[in-house]
């Protein structure tokens, strides 16, 4: 008998690891203020504005949608994370996700819940730029936040995910990522908060298992790594390109099994944490080109130029996946779930630039950069990459005005949407 369910769980194991994520050809659908936010009409009734972005989404070919709930901190070293939905309305709020997600759900696509947080100042500034004593200036963000308490804050974390596990759990969601790009929380900046210069990986870990407890079993649990084209800074020294992924990277490989008890510990709940994620997600503003280079006026030339920097990230993250598999023994998957271009001339340099209206409308410069990264991440079919969900439709009309629209949607805009079609068709 023994035997028996051994044998069974060799083979569901087999089958659970010859595809354990599928490809996901996903879309951000993002809210706008207080007057554009998820809902959806009752049958027989004029469409909302999301239920419309939803409509563009499934024009792009997609098959999956991501929603971003909100929160804010006011104090980069504070430790209350604060949603935007008051609690007076969470009833209200549970009632229009519940709309929204059934819709999505009746046009044959997944949803995923995506809950983010931005740091802005006292007065509401944002970006937030802090002087210092002597003069230097710190941009705080979500991936530098030093709070003060480190468990209050997490208890802060946790509640705010509480609002959308419930929300998750009831609308049967495919997808919950339980955060982003929170460098300084999960693997540490020693060389900014020297006090913690590891992060918190144990308390991602029990994070993660209160999650898994409150969803169900079906629910493909994520955290999502920015790489970018920062450097990591260890000790003084510069290290790889790539940002968060780098600095995981270095603490799982570089600084694997120390010989402290306490830094071991540490580095242990990492990988934990690392195996027991079902996907890893990755935010992806990388330039693919410098400012210097020649820009081709024919489309194809562009793509090739474009090409060469989308391949090389492409051969880093493979080499960076295997190097971490070598030490976790676990060969993790990952999704895209942030990347995106604006379709201004060379939007393709400094991608992460905030959407501000400026810049010459360039559909071609924003399909040319989509048609490099599908050349160097979708067809060479990597066993580790399951596709992506692209930055933004927005539930914001204005936002989605097709051609002369200088942001990041693809709406309406026949070069990147061609693109975009091609991509979530890809098998």
């Amino acid at each position: 008998m023994k035997l028996m369910v051994f044998l069974i769980f060799l083979i569901c194991s087999g089958l659970a690891m010859a595809n354990p994520v599928p490809m996901v050809r996903g879309m951000n659908l993002t809210q706008w203020g207080e007057d554009y936010i998820y809902d959806a009409a009752p049958s027989g009734k004029p469409k909302t504005p999301a239920q419309l972005g939803v409509d563009k989404i499934k024009q792009l070919g997609a098959t999956h949608v991501v929603l971003n709930p909100q929160a804010r901190m006011t104090d980069p070293r504070g430790s209350d994370v604060v949603p935007e939905v008051p609690v007076a309305q969470r009833v209200q709020e549970r009632a229009r996700y519940k709309r929204l997600i059934d819709y999505i759900h009746s046009q044959g696509m997944t949803v995923g819940i995506r809950p983010i947080f931005f740091v802005v100042g006292p007065n509401g500034e944002f970006p937030y730029h802090e002087t210092q004593p002597d003069g230097s200036v710190i941009t705080w963000w979500h991936g530098n936040i030093q709070p003060k308490d480190v468990n209050r804050w997490f208890e802060s974390f946790k509640q705010f995910h509480d609002i959308y596990l419930l929300i998750a759990r009831l609308n049967n969601v495919a997808e919950y990522t339980i955060g982003a790009e929170l460098y300084s929380m999960t693997v540490g900046i020693e060389d900014q908060w020297q006090e913690y210069p590891f992060g918190f990986p144990g308390k991602w870990l029990q994070l993660l298992r209160y999650t898994r407890s409150k969803l169900k079993p079906n629910t493909r649990i994520m955290y999502d790594i920015n790489f970018t084209d920062d450097r990591a800074s260890t000790n003084g020294e510069l290290n790889a390109l790539g940002g968060e992924l780098e600095r995981w990277r270095y603490r799982l490989v570089d600084l694997a099994a120390p010989t402290n008890p306490a830094e071991h510990e540490i580095w242990q709940d990492l990988v934990t944490f690392w195996n027991e994620l079902d996907a890893i997600g990755i935010d992806i503003y990388r330039s693919l080109a410098s400012k210097t280079d020649h820009i081709p006026l024919i489309y194809a030339d562009l793509v090739s130029l474009l090409r060469v920097r989308a391949e090389e990230y492409a051969g880093q993250m493979d080499v960076t996946l295997a190097e971490i598999s070598s030490v976790t023994e676990k060969e993790q998957v990952m999704i895209f779930k942030e990347v995106g271009f604006r379709s201004i001339t060379k939007g393709f340099i400094n991608p992460f630039d905030y959407e501000d209206g400026q810049g010459t409308y360039n559909e071609a410069h924003q399909a040319a950069a989509y048609e490099a990264l599908y050349l160097s991440f979708w067809e060479p079919n990597f066993p580790w990459f399951r596709g992506a969900s692209f930055w933004d439709v927005s539930v914001y009309p204005n936002r989605n005005r097709g051609i002369g629209d200088t942001g990041f949607s693809p709406a309406g805009k026949p070069m990147t949407m061609k693109v975009l079609k091609k991509i979530f068709s890809h098998q």
